[in-house]
């Protein structure tokens, strides 16, 4: 297997989690995933799969939209119905038009302080690790950016709003601005990612889908997760679930395609593939593929072009 597949992570689950599972049915060891969500979130996790995991880094995943749920008037320690309640405030009674004026002061390029629990680094420890300890530690301001917010439904101690944003953006955060700037405070109550670059919810493998295929079975608690006295059904064999899963996998190719691409013929394959110098081209960074395979990512230097990455056979 050799790619990417997209999974719609349930809650529950950390995105850790997610690996672990797809490692245990597959049997492969190299798989890895693009921008982690907390255990209460859902929606997109691209896995990367096999030498598809060198590609991580090159992927463009600079846009992100997420569907959140606010709850207004109540504040937590982690800004998530993780945490324990932290203050409580009166909820001003806003009319449509007055949620758009507050939502819209947030677009825009801004500075936003990553939250105490979180995963950032701090004198080489996370964030959260302070936090569980009572620390208070926090991390520089980061620029973010915002794109759209967009009004689902409100009705008065609930806002649900599509957030479009630029990578490395907490909505945890931005739901306890946006519940300071309407007056009260505010909470995310839940988090449903639906894209994160060219990966959608389009075909993304959920949890009882992968069980299905594993099991026949699509209760996914029972199938594919060990539980204190319940046994679990037999599953299928590695061999046949990873040919399952390949029917579902977006290509190296595809997955790059925010890359100019420069066609290879079988020679310069060979070359290439044997550490030979790729053919130039006017851009930057740019792709080489054959017949729709991504051969390897070459860039330009002062020196002529270089190779970035050769791209392993799927074979």
């Amino acid at each position: 297997m050799l790619g990417f597949l997209v999974f719609d992570k349930p809650v529950g689950l950390t995105s850790h989690d997610i690996v672990g599972m797809m490692r245990a049915v597959t049997g492969i060891k190299k798989i890895g995933h693009t921008g982690t969500l907390d255990p209460f979130a859902t929606g997109v996790l691209p896995l990367a799969i096999g030498p598809a995991t060198r590609l991580i880094q090159y992927l463009d995943e600079s846009v992100k939209v997420y569907d959140a749920t606010l709850q207004l008037g109540v504040s937590t320690t982690t800004g998530d119905p993780e945490g324990d309640v932290l203050k409580e405030a009166e909820v001003p009674t806003l009319s449509r038009v007055q949620l758009e004026a507050v939502l819209a002061g947030f677009i825009g390029p801004q500075m936003q302080t990553p939250p105490r629990y979180s995963a950032v680094k701090v004198d080489g420890k996370p964030l959260y690790s302070y936090a569980r300890k009572g620390q208070d530690v926090t991390a520089k301001p980061r620029p973010i950016r915002i794109d759209a917010i967009t009004i689902v439904a409100h009705d008065g101690a609930h806002l649900q709003v599509r957030v479009q944003c630029g990578r490395g953006t907490y909505i945890r955060v931005l739901a306890e601005d946006i519940g300071l700037a309407l007056g009260t405070v505010a909470h995310l109550t839940a988090l449903r990612r639906e894209k994160s670059g060219s990966f959608t919810l389009d075909g993304a493998l959920s949890a009882g889908g992968l069980s299905e295929v594993v099991t026949g079975r699509p209760d996914w608690q029972n199938t594919l997760r060990r539980r204190h006295g319940v046994e679990r059904p037999p599953w299928q064999e590695r061999p046949v679930v990873r040919e399952v899963l390949s029917g579902r996998l977006i290509t190296p190719l595809q997955a790059i395609g925010h890359f100019p691409v420069v066609e290879l013929d079988a020679a310069e394959v060979k070359r290439v593939r044997n550490g030979g110098f790729p053919p130039p081209s006017e851009d930057d960074r740019y792709a080489l593929a054959h017949c729709g395979e991504l051969i390897a990512l070459a860039h330009r230097t002062e020196r002529g072009p270089r190779l970035l990455m050769v791209i392993p056979t799927s074979a």
